[in-house]
């Protein structure tokens, strides 16, 4: 599958291996190279889904398309799923403090 980011600091993250977010701890850092490993090597969204360690699920929204993938520090990644043909990609989104859903 492949990868978009609609936050600047997330792109900078999985493609600038000196950068590190502030914030962030080494174990953050860590768990979202794995999620972007998994993504990577995923053929379909049911490849992620299906993964325990990525800690990934259904979006409060109810959207089908859109999940939360939860980092071991409790961070939140929003997950976009989108198709097109054959084509299939996932758009990572940060969760804020004040949009992270209530567990």
């Amino acid at each position: 599958m492949e990868q978009d980011y609609l936050d600047e600091g997330l792109r900078r993250l999985a493609t600038d291996p000196g950068f590190r977010p502030a914030g962030w701890t080494d174990r953050d850092i860590r768990d979202f190279y794995r999620l972007i490993q998994c993504v990577r090597a995923a053929n379909v969204e049911t490849d992620l889904r299906n993964m325990r360690l990525l800690r990934i699920e259904p979006h409060n929204s109810g959207d089908p398309t859109r999940a939360w993938a939860t980092l071991s520090s409790g961070r939140v990644i929003d997950l976009t799923f989108r198709y097109s043909g054959n084509h299939a990609a996932v758009v990572f989104g940060v969760v804020t403090v004040e949009m992270e859903p209530q567990r």
